[in-house]
């Protein structure tokens, strides 16, 4: 006897369905990067250019990065 296609047998694990999204999405946005006219290599090397720039005049900077505390209302939504 054949089971039909609603079988328990038949059901895949959601976290299985997930994946199977999350790994198509990845394949196509990584289609789109290679179709993309961008000369990435560049942009790379000028991305990477900058952060070492900053990295050596570290000194020079002054205003740290802005933080929230769990009582700011910034944590788990805002409100």
């Amino acid at each position: 006897m054949r089971e039909g296609p609603n079988s328990p047998v038949q059901v895949r694990h959601p976290l299985e369905v997930l994946e199977d999204i999350e790994e198509e999405a990845s394949r196509s946005t990584e289609q789109l990067l290679y179709a993309a006219p961008a000369p990435w290599a560049e942009l790379l090397t000028q991305y990477v250019d900058t952060l070492n720039e900053l990295v050596a005049h570290k000194d020079e900077f002054t205003s740290p990065a802005e933080t929230h505390t769990l009582d700011e209302g910034h944590a788990g939504g805002c409100g």
